[in-house]
């Protein structure tokens, strides 16, 4: 059984060891557990998104993806399993899920999962358990249907236009946004985010005609990068920052 942590936790503070050994109690050694990363910046759930929509389908059917950034831990924010291409995520219900399409979702009953949970630490009182209890019980048992999610990071189209938003900056300082290659595929007039325009793409990060340029990365979005420079810096970048592409 494979299961996957992607978490803010970073390294520290022994947080991400005490759900290792939760789901070793209950899964028992066989158990594949899979660090994504532990490094998302503080409450950055955007970041988690991108994570989430780019890592998830890389894994064998049925995996688990236990995905917590998670500001409102203890509120009266829901808790979700969501199936997604024939895998599973549980995570608060918040925009850590807001690129994916599930198939379907399920709303916990934290009480039912653990009465006796901290409201400090529900990923390992609360997320840990129902991940056990998905793999024992099935996923229709895990919960109480619900309709949709919370969150939701679709573009916007009207009259030729694109509008999204720069929704993942990786270690690089290369800033992506949540445009996919295929809005672009018939041809574009331009690309613009804040002062910057774009008349074309580029294949790689390394090209002759500029330092600076817009491409599709290997996840399918597009992506601003800057050669050997952080672009965030470079041009004052940030997250939500919105993208426009103008169509031909």
């Amino acid at each position: 059984m494979i299961v996957t942590l992607t978490t803010d936790f970073s390294d520290s503070g022994g947080f991400v060891a005490q759900l290792k050994a939760e789901l070793i109690k209950l899964f028992g050694e066989e158990i594949k557990i899979i660090d994504t990363t532990h490094n998302i910046k503080p409450f950055n759930s955007l970041e988690a998104a991108y994570i989430v929509r780019t890592v998830t389908p890389e894994f064998p059917e049925n995996s688990i993806h236990i995905v917590v950034v998670d500001p409102g831990v203890g509120t009266d924010r829901d808790v979700v399993v969501v199936k997604y291409k024939n895998q599973y995520i549980v995570s608060p219900d918040n925009e850590a899920l807001a690129l994916i399409e599930p198939e379907a979702i399920r709303k916990l009953d934290r009480i039912k999962i653990n009465p006796n949970s901290s409201k400090t630490f529900e990923a390992r009182d609360i997320m840990i358990k129902a991940s056990w209890l998905l793999h024992k019980n099935g996923f229709e048992n895990i919960g109480e249907p619900k309709d949709s999610l919370s969150e939701n990071l679709k573009v916007e189209e009207k009259n030729k236009k694109i509008v999204g938003k720069i929704i993942y900056i990786d270690n690089f300082g290369n800033c992506i946004s949540n445009i996919t290659g295929n809005y672009l595929k018939n041809g574009f007039a331009r690309i613009k985010l804040k002062n910057l325009e774009f008349r074309h793409l580029e294949e790689t990060y390394h090209s002759p005609t500029s330092l600076y340029k817009a491409l599709i990365n290997s996840a399918g979005f597009l992506e601003f990068a800057y050669f050997k420079k952080r672009f965030s810096d470079e041009f004052g970048i940030d997250y939500l920052d919105d993208v426009e592409v103008y169509l031909t």
